[in-house]
């Protein structure tokens, strides 16, 4: 559970970074339409990450066999919340889209590589491989 809340904070922070780093240029180069579009798929982002990380947090100390379905199952909920609540947004809200489509990807690509870490982390220390029994013998 520690590593579940380290990462999430680690995320957060990463997306605090990001938007201290990307403010300037934002507002000089698309104002504060752009800002607010920056602000927006960063929330988004953030938001979709933090829920793809719990099923793995939830299954890889319980079920460690199960530990593969769940993080394929974290990435493709990312993934499918990401672009729902991107799309639902540009939709709806008409953000600035050069703004919007440059963030986008930025931030996905990001927190997906924290995301990664944090699967890779969780594998190596909950799943044990268990020997078979017939791995090793021959026919």
């Amino acid at each position: 559970m520690k590593l579940t809340i380290y990462f999430a904070i680690l995320l957060i922070v990463v997306v605090a970074l990001t938007l201290a780093i990307g403010y300037s240029p934002t507002l000089s180069r698309w104002g504060d339409e752009g800002v607010a579009s920056m602000m927006a798929v960063a929330v988004i982002c953030l938001a979709s990450a933090i829920v793809s990380i719990l099923p793995l947090a939830f299954v890889a100390p319980r079920y460690p066999d199960q530990i593969g379905p769940a993080a394929l199952g974290a990435t493709v909920i990312r993934l499918f919340l990401t672009m729902g609540l991107l799309v639902a947004f540009q939709v709806m809200q008409q953000p600035h889209m050069a703004s919007f489509l440059f963030w986008a990807p930025v931030f996905y690509l990001l927190l997906l590589a924290i995301e990664t870490t944090f699967g890779v982390i969780m594998v190596k220390r909950y799943y044990r491989v268990t020997p078979k029994a017939n791995d090793g013998a021959t026919s």
